[in-house]
């Protein structure tokens, strides 16, 4: 079964930097799917393109928020951290299942990771910026 993974507008905290980070990282995700069909070796690269542009994204974006003086900075630099801890579990778990594991429930989880975070966290750090006439 394939199954996608796509970006929506839905997800637009209208921070263009954030806003595009977000819409890579879907790309990324979307490439795990895609590699399914290739083999091992492309599954182990997709995932870590994610892995990697993933925490470069958290990084670009607490630094965003640090020279914003977001006041939830804290909060959402441990919310990072979960999300990596997550991302490293699901690694494992494509690891040890291989293409059989990149199914709909996995898209369902990606989807929720990070969406869900885009949703509860970074649309906060937006409407601060918009507050404080901040560009992020």
């Amino acid at each position: 079964m394939v199954t996608q993974i796509e970006w929506s507008d839905d997800l637009l905290i209208n921070v263009d930097a954030i806003d595009a980070d977000h819409k890579k990282l879907f790309n990324l995700m979307a490439d795990i799917f895609a590699s399914a069909s290739h083999g091992a070796d492309a599954i182990n690269r997709a995932i870590g393109a994610l892995a990697s542009y993933t925490k470069e994204h958290f990084s670009r974006e607490e630094e965003s928020m640090a020279g914003a003086q977001y006041p939830a900075l804290e909060a959402h630099k441990y919310e990072h951290e979960h999300l990596v801890f997550q991302l490293e579990g699901l690694i494992n778990r494509l690891m040890v299942s291989g293409a059989e594991a990149i199914d709909s429930e996995l898209a369902k989880f990606l989807m929720n990771w990070l969406g869900g975070h885009i949703m509860t966290f970074d649309v906060k750090y937006a409407a601060y910026l918009r507050e404080t006439g901040q560009h992020g």
